[in-house]
Parts: structure tokens; C-alpha cells; sequence
């Protein structure tokens, strides 16, 4: 499983940024059995573009092969996007390190993202 995170530096130390399609980087945590086998950290192509930073990041972890998102919020572009490609999204505050989310994403501890414009919207708990 491909599960992806923005961050500002990337890594698994890194907070989850809580803006998606502004975000500097993403960090991609491959999972295999519920352990962490592979992480990388990318730059986000929407990063610095004038317009349509959502859609441009949307299709770049659609093309990273995501199967989970997890985000503080989803701009309505983005959210979209993700869904049309059947990539679930989960919400996770920017106190948390990429560590913790992925680690309370596999427990099922994460809010299910239902909505755009993010956060607390979706009510179901969900791991994979």
C-alpha cells in the first residue's frame, strides 16, 4: 500500500502539513504487512504554481500510485481529483509527525475525509 503526506522537508520525522496542494513536498510511505518497507520524499509540482496547485498535485499522487492520502484539509479541486482516481483520504492535524499519522492511519484512528475544504468533515474511522 502507497500512502502519501504533504510535509514541508519530507521524511517520517516530518510534521503532516496541513495544506495539500500548497505543500513543498510530499513524503511516500510504502506498507507491506503494517510495517514501513520504503520512504521517499518528492517536491510537489503544484508547490509554486500560480493557479491550480490542487489539480497539479491531485494528479501527481494519482501518478505516484497513491491507494491513501493524508492531509489536514482538501481544497475542492484536489478533493475531487483524488476521488475521481478512487484514492481515499484521511484527515490528520499538523501536530502529528508522518510517523504518527501513518502508524494511527494503520490502528483505523484517522477521520475518513468526506468533504472538501477538509479537516473533521468525515464522521467514519478508517484504516485499510
Amino acid at each position: 500500500m502507497r500512502i502519501i503526506v504533504p510535509t514541508v522537508k519530507g521524511g517520517l520525522d516530518d510534521r503532516v502539513n496541513p495544506s495539500f496542494g500548497r505543500t513543498p513536498t510530499f513524503t511516500i510511505v510504502d506498507v507491506e504487512n503494517g510495517e514501513v518497507v520504503n520512504v521517499q520524499a518528492v517536491s510537489n509540482p503544484g508547490y509554486s504554481q500560480p493557479g491550480g496547485a490542487g489539480v497539479a498535485a491531485a494528479q501527481f499522487v494519482i501518478d505516484q500510485g497513491a491507494d491513501v492520502v493524508i492531509a489536514g484539509q482538501f481544497g475542492p479541486n484536489s478533493y475531487g481529483a483524488l476521488q475521481a482516481a478512487g484514492i481515499r483520504m484521511f484527515s490528520a492535524p499538523a501536530s502529528m509527525t508522518v510517523r504518527e499519522a501513518v502508524e494511527a492511519f494503520l490502528r483505523g484512528e484517522l477521520s475518513v475525509v468526506t468533504g472538501p475544504e477538509g479537516g473533521d468533515m468525515g464522521h467514519g474511522r478508517g484504516g485499510w
